[in-house]
């Protein structure tokens, strides 16, 4: 008996699972349908679309209202031909003159005329005055330089276009004294005696110098123009001037002069 029991135990406890395993089963296959469908239902679909180039967005320009209106105007304003009127003149009230301003009026131009008369001879004498100073200066004419001695001459080239500015005077002073001048001062330098150094390494050159002579006979602004290349010769061309220029000839006008002064070695 109790092995039957266990048998019809066992048959119903197979039956039960075999049962289950079925239920099992169709649900997962219900599972896969519901699956299948939702992955057909969310597949992408792939449309295609033909595109077009797009068009120009215009802006429309909003005018203002002023220039609206401006234009409006003008084309509302027509030409219209300007008359000139001639301009009348104003005519000015003559005043009438007394005859005693009449008369002050002559008076001062009479005065005005005399003092006019009074100045043109005035300027006459002045012009006539420096023109017989110059005659009265000029002692000795001035000569033409071709006819001027050899040292004169060289002398006078030293000046240069210079020359044709000085006056009258001053040119008929060099003329017959630029020669002198050089002259005193070899004469000077000579008796001063040639610089020791100088005679004891042959030192030789010729200076250029320049310096103003003075009426009164006094002498500024000496200085060598051109240099011997020895500084003791030039030092020594200054020193003797400053002692010889007592001797020179005196200008009637403040004159400047050029002249050259030698050292030789004999």
């Amino acid at each position: 008996m109790k092995t039957i029991i266990l048998a019809f135990i066992l048959s119903i406890t197979i039956h039960i699972l075999f049962l289950y395993n079925y239920k099992l089963e169709k649900k997962e296959e219900k599972v896969e349908k519901t699956f299948d469908k939702k992955a057909k239902d969310n597949k992408s679909t792939i449309t295609y679309v033909k595109l077009t180039k797009p068009k120009p967005i215009v802006k429309e320009v909003v005018k203002p209202k002023e220039q609206v209106v401006q234009k409006e105007y003008k084309k509302e304003l027509k030409k219209v031909p300007k008359k000139i009127e001639p301009q009348k003149k104003e005519k000015k009230p003559i005043i009438p003159i007394k005859k005693e301003a009449k008369k002050q009026i002559q008076k001062e131009e009479q005065n005005f005329k005399k003092v006019q008369e009074e100045i043109k001879p005035q300027e006459r004498r002045k012009s006539v005055d420096k023109k017989s100073l110059e005659n009265f200066l000029l002692s000795e004419p001035v000569l033409d330089k071709e006819l001027l001695d050899e040292v004169t001459k060289s002398y006078i080239k030293l000046y240069g276009e210079e020359y044709n500015k000085f006056t009258k005077v001053q040119k008929a002073f060099l003329q017959n004294s630029l020669k002198k001048i050089g002259e005193i001062t070899q004469r000077y330098l000579y008796e001063k005696g040639y610089p020791r150094i100088a005679v004891r390494t042959g030192q030789q050159g010729v200076n250029v110098v320049e310096f103003f002579l003075y009426p009164n006979g006094d002498i500024k602004d000496l200085k060598i123009i051109n240099s011997s290349s020895y500084a003791t010769l030039d030092k020594n061309t200054i020193e003797t001037i400053e002692i010889a220029y007592k001797d020179y000839p005196r200008p009637k006008e403040v004159t400047k002069i050029r002249i050259y002064v030698y050292y030789r070695l004999y």
